[in-house]
């Protein structure tokens, strides 16, 4: 049994943008420690597939790829999402303000989605990029600095 991929048109983009991202993850200055690290990366890109799976399929928001399941899917809700937060999160300072941080990732977030659509990997009759806008701000100002906070208050009582 071969395992199929999905090959889609477009391919290239999230495969050279997840060997990107990752680059940048491993040769950055790490703040963040190991536990720290893997949490985020693991609760990033379960959140992120499970809205996808609730929402943007039963509701045909937009289309990976192909109609099948695959390499495209994977790397666009389990490996890019869980990266560029930790890229953020590496950056982002407990205790100040970070709102040209949070901006500056918003604007990267959503660059990175306006190519996913350009090089057609991602395809939508009805969702546009920058509808993601408000999520990429709830994502980097709330939800992420809260997710943080959260566990490292965790890690302090135990």
């Amino acid at each position: 049994m071969n395992p199929d991929f999905d090959l889609a048109k477009g391919i290239w983009y999230p495969i050279g943008l997840s060997v990107i991202l990752l680059l940048i993850t491993l040769l950055m200055p790490a703040k963040l420690k190991r536990q720290e690290f893997l949490f985020h990366f693991a609760t990033v890109g379960y959140v992120v597939w499970m809205v996808n799976i609730t929402i943007a399929a039963p509701f045909d928001i937009f289309d990976i790829g192909t109609k099948r399941d695959g390499l495209p899917e994977l790397l666009l809700y389990g490996f890019i999402p869980p990266l560029l937060a930790l890229i953020f999160l590496n950056f982002y300072e407990e205790g100040k303000k970070n709102i040209s941080l949070v901006f500056l990732f918003v604007i990267i977030s959503y660059i990175l989605e306006y190519f996913t659509t350009k090089s057609e990997i991602m395809t939508s009759d009805i969702w546009e990029p920058w509808y993601s806008i408000p999520v990429f701000f709830i994502a980097y100002y709330f939800y992420l600095p809260w997710q943080l906070k959260f566990l490292r208050k965790f890690r302090e009582t135990n």
